[in-house]
């Protein structure tokens, strides 16, 4: 008997050790703030008012907010510090298995009011993109800055998608949302009542991915050599439907959706997130590559692309740090109704070449151009919505976009 307890014992030491290796306790602090005066900047100069979460109660309110990050196993102490001088606010764990006290719905768990503080419990799950975001008044505080990714990694620290999973090289994180910026008006997002705020029509002036719109997704390039794996971490908290049009030549494989991996890997060029969903993608090379990524944004409501954004995506020889010039081209009338035409800065080399994409990354038009200073293009059965035009002259790319009303 006392041989039995030995060994029962020796077996637990086991497992706690093992447990204590792989799982810390881990305490985030966060704080929920309102600006007074708008201090977000916008791609085009303007500023608009944020309320959002910062890690200091003196940090600036950024768009999003901080990203969270925990090992699977981690059992995690969120604090939230709420000093908004507002309505109450939560921290709702989209998509991580939490019980209901600490899953962020108000009356189901429990809100925080202004100048108090509450901590949300859990065990880091499934390794996986989450998202965490206000659930009180949703619609408002999430619009007005409320949201943030939380990332949980294998509990063995791998650089994998999850334990046993997929290794990669490098790795990113693109979080989509809009701005309507009459919805951030101080009137409008300083709801004491919490509730009674009336819902506007919803017409985003900007389309963002982390923040970020137009030449500022610059800071958002993805760079690697050939043959080298990224894994690319996508999710949607915006209002807008997303699709994502990747360059064939990357090879993109969808490999997780919702926290959770796919039965089978599938091998597609083109996906569609809506609002609320997170999946994980693996990009990979076998060529030099200059290009970019785009990202439609539509109406859920008529399906209308009403924006699209471009990222440069860049592949180049291992340890090569090279970037290639473009040549320029102007789209005019832009937008357009039944035609439009492509000029550009010099006389095209022998064999370049036009090609147009819709927003579901279907190819409408290709022509091979050369010797030619402009060219023009009739799109009187394209349908009205915005379109990608992609140049390649002599393997140096550049885009453009156009819209057709």
């Amino acid at each position: 008997m006392k041989n039995i307890h030995l060994i029962l014992g020796l077996v637990w030491s086991i497992i706690a050790s093992n447990f204590n290796a792989q799982s810390q306790v881990i305490t985030t602090n966060l704080v929920a703030k309102m600006d007074v005066i708008p201090t977000f900047s916008l791609w085009d100069g303007n500023k608009t008012l944020l309320m959002g979460y910062t890690k200091f109660i003196g940090s600036k309110i950024d768009l999003p907010s901080p990203i969270l990050e925990y090992y699977e196993g981690d059992s995690v102490n969120l604090n939230m510090r709420n000093f908004s001088q507002s309505a109450p606010h939560t921290i709702h764990l989209h998509g991580l298995d939490v019980n209901q006290e600490n899953d962020g719905v108000p009356h189901l768990s429990f809100e925080i009011p202004h100048d108090s503080t509450g901590t949300y419990s859990f065990v880091a799950p499934h390794p996986g993109t989450y998202l965490y975001h206000c659930h009180v008044v949703s619609p408002l505080h999430v619009q007005a800055g409320m949201y943030g990714l939380l990332i949980v990694r294998p509990a063995d620290k791998s650089k994998t998608t999850w334990s046993g999973g997929y290794a990669y090289d490098k790795e990113y994180a693109w979080l989509a949302s809009e701005i309507d910026t009459f919805w951030h008006q101080y009137q409008r997002i300083h709801d004491l009542s919490a509730g009674t705020t009336p819902i506007l029509d919803y017409k985003p002036q900007y389309f963002l991915l982390n923040g970020k719109s137009e030449n500022q997704l610059e800071s958002e390039s993805i760079t690697s050599s050939i043959n080298k794996t990224v894994f690319l971490r996508l999710a949607n908290i915006g209002n807008y439907g997303n699709t994502f049009v990747f360059p064939s030549a990357t090879k993109t494989r969808i490999i997780s959706s919702d926290g959770r991996p796919l039965p089978s890997i599938d091998f597609s060029d083109t996906l569609t997130i809506l609002p609320g969903e997170r999946y994980e993608v693996l990009l990979s090379s076998e060529v030099l590559l200059n290009d970019s990524i785009s990202v439609s944004y539509f109406n859920l409501n008529t399906q209308i692309v009403e924006n699209i954004q471009s990222i440069p995506i860049t592949i180049t020889q291992v340890n090569s740090i090279s970037t290639i010039e473009s040549t320029g081209m102007k789209i005019i009338p832009n937008p357009a109704s039944s035609a439009f035409r492509i000029t550009f800065n010099a006389s095209m080399p022998d064999d370049s070449e036009i090609t147009v994409y819709n927003s579901s990354g279907q190819k409408v038009y290709a022509r091979i151009i050369s010797d030619q200073t402009s060219l023009n293009i009739n799109t009187l059965s394209w349908g009205r919505g915005l379109y990608f035009i992609t140049l390649n002259s002599g393997g140096q790319f550049t885009h453009q976009k156009v819209m057709l009303k």
